[in-house]
């Protein structure tokens, strides 16, 4: 089949190739609507750049960018913090953009504006990102698990932090439990909860009695998900584990507000281990994931990659940080003879 070409495209979406062109490289001079039926007619053709041509006329940029759909939140400082760090030491710019839809992103990458790009955005999937692999951009994703000769992952051991708060809460004499997790589409929370339900499964206790309420990693969500459950009557969990930190904090400031005791009536536990957690009262049991490296190696992996190295998928380990929030359970000391 015939490779097509930005003409073809021109065509397809019934613009000149001057307009097709300014669309794919210049987008802020194109009306939204033309860039996106553009783009669309690119994707049905299968249209790529010729990206080598257009590296060797306009050598590298010496710039990366980080795109996100937020900068909300604790993580996303840290990240980009130490993703900058890397690229300044070794003469890089960090572009952060912060974009609301898949369009945005593929059309930075078609432009080569940046040698190349960090992603972390959980509404990208796995066919969005056979399209970003497509522009033969260097791409480290963040959220999604791809590896290719130009992408890398580099991903949180999610399913193993899952497991390891159930254990631990397991054999605290814990019985009842609760989940509470991120959102659906999401790696880390779709591996978190897989990892929690499976270990439980494991000691006898079925998925089905463990209710999941969705708490999307915010502390205003997660803290109305639990209200709102106390309120309906559900029966008490002595134990929850929340997907992240400030969902469990949420939960928490819940609990308080219906008359619960942390930990002595309900043990909760968090993950990441963000600074609020060690001054918190109680303070928070979690799972330290060492976030703080996860931009250091994903800008020291794209820099791999901008050299011409192979994609790869690097994981990152967390460890158990036990707080105050956490509780053994009564049961468990009159069976060890504990006063």
């Amino acid at each position: 089949m015939k490779k097509a070409t930005i003409k073809d495209v021109a065509r397809e979406a019934g613009v000149s190739v001057a307009t097709a062109s300014n669309a794919m490289n210049n987008p802020e001079i194109v009306k939204p609507q033309t860039r996106e039926n553009v783009l669309e007619a690119a994707k049905r053709l299968a249209y790529v750049p010729n990206a080598n041509g257009k590296r060797l006329r306009a050598k590298q940029t010496k710039a990366i960018g980080l795109f996100v759909n937020s900068m909300t939140g604790e993580f996303y400082g840290v990240l980009a913090d130490s993703m900058n760090k890397v690229c300044r030491a070794h003469g890089y710019e960090l572009h952060i953009c912060i974009v609301s839809d898949i369009i945005s992103i593929q059309s930075k990458l078609l432009d080569h504006s940046m040698d190349g790009a960090v992603i972390f955005w959980d509404a990208v999937g796995e066919e969005d990102a056979r399209e970003m692999i497509a522009s033969e951009c260097p791409l480290v994703f963040l959220a999604l698990r791809e590896q290719g000769p130009r992408v890398s992952s580099v991903l949180f051991e999610s399913r193993e932090h899952g497991r390891i708060a159930a254990e631990y809460l397991y054999g605290l004499g814990k019985r009842r439990f609760l989940h509470i997790f991120g959102f659906h589409g999401n790696y880390d929370s779709e591996m978190r909860c897989q990892g929690f339900l499976e270990a439980l499964e494991a000691h006898g206790i079925g998925r089905a009695d463990v209710p999941i309420l969705e708490g999307k990693f915010e502390r205003m969500a997660s803290y109305q998900e639990m209200r709102k459950y106390l309120q309906e009557g559900n029966p008490l969990p002595d134990a929850v584990f929340a997907a992240n930190d400030l969902s469990a904090i949420g939960c928490i400031a819940a609990l308080n507000e219906m008359g619960y005791r942390v930990p002595e009536d309900v043990s909760v536990m968090g993950c990441d281990d963000i600074d609020l957690c060690e001054y918190m009262s109680p303070a928070l049991t979690t799972i330290r994931t060492h976030f703080q490296r996860i931009g250091t190696q994903a800008a020291q992996e794209m820099l791999r990659l901008i050299q011409g190295e192979p994609g790869r998928l690097i994981w990152q380990e967390g460890i158990l940080v036990a707080r105050k929030s956490c509780a053994i359970s009564q049961s468990l000391h009159k069976e060890e003879g504990i006063p």
